[in-house]
């Protein structure tokens, strides 16, 4: 069967419905011709230089990140950085670039589902937030009570960290609400939802000092660690779909440079 841009992204947002993000998000198809063929995608959590060149190296038809190229559009079209730049070279290989991002979030299925599998939570259920048809964080519990140090180095294994950051407020972990990237914002509805613990990223000292005072664990796992397992899902996803309507589309995966290293 062929298989169009516009076929993808309305699987995309079966997966991940554009209705759950944020207002200030900008997810969605961003470059590309919605009727252009696709037999190769990409997947990568950004669109950086070096996924845009591969992609190009790669000659796929169609690149699907998980950060969108812009959360709010240039006045111009007219190269004045190094993004427009690489939107030029995808419009001239005629490369389509699609977005899923805090919708892909609170999917049923996306970033936090994944990532509260990968730490070994059972019984995940999803925060419920004011205002929005679908929460972003999950919360689950351990098997068994674990000190914040043990758990820490659990999530650093899990997610092949080079380290973690972490606040302890004095209490064994056990119930844990997840937040990929930048999550520390949910302190206060973890703490009022019963949780011990919160694994996010982009922690600032303010908020882990208020954590302290709170009593509440925080363990800070980086931004592209807790977000780029829910590639292993879009792929699964994407391929699974394929294989179902007869779709001859090949998955491939970007390699990503880690933004953030630690010495």
């Amino acid at each position: 069967m062929k298989t169009t841009v516009a076929d993808v992204c309305r699987f995309m947002n079966e997966i991940a419905p554009v209705r759950f993000a944020e207002e200030w998000d900008n997810p969605g198809l961003s470059v590309g011709d919605p009727n252009k063929p696709v037999k190769k995608i990409m997947l990568a959590l950004d669109l950086m230089p070096e996924v845009a060149k591969q992609a190009v190296d790669a000659k796929v038809d169609m690149i699907v990140t998980h950060h969108p190229l812009y959360f709010k559009l240039p006045k111009t079209l007219a190269v004045t950085d190094i993004k427009m730049y690489f939107i030029y070279e995808l419009i001239k290989h005629d490369i389509a670039a699609y977005a899923a991002h805090t919708n892909l979030d609170a999917a049923p299925g996306g970033v936090n589902d994944v990532l509260a599998k990968k730490l070994g939570l059972t019984n995940v259920k999803t925060l419920e937030e004011e205002g929005r048809e679908q929460g972003i964080p999950r919360m689950g519990t351990l098997k068994e009570p674990m000190k914040l140090a043990d758990f820490a180095l659990k999530v650093k294994k899990a997610l092949h960290c080079d380290g973690v950051a972490f606040t302890e407020g004095g209490q064994d972990v056990q119930k844990v609400v997840v937040v990929g990237g930048s999550g520390s914002s949910y302190l206060n509805l973890a703490l009022e939802a019963g949780a011990d613990t919160l694994v996010t990223a982009d922690l600032k000292f303010h908020p882990a000092q208020d954590a302290l005072n709170l009593g509440m664990n925080i363990i800070d796992a980086g931004h592209q660690t807790t977000e780029t397992p829910v590639l292993d899902y879009l792929e699964t996803a994407l391929t699974k779909w394929a294989v179902d309507n007869k779709r001859k589309i090949e998955i491939i995966r970007a390699e990503e440079e880690q933004i953030l290293q630690h010495i």
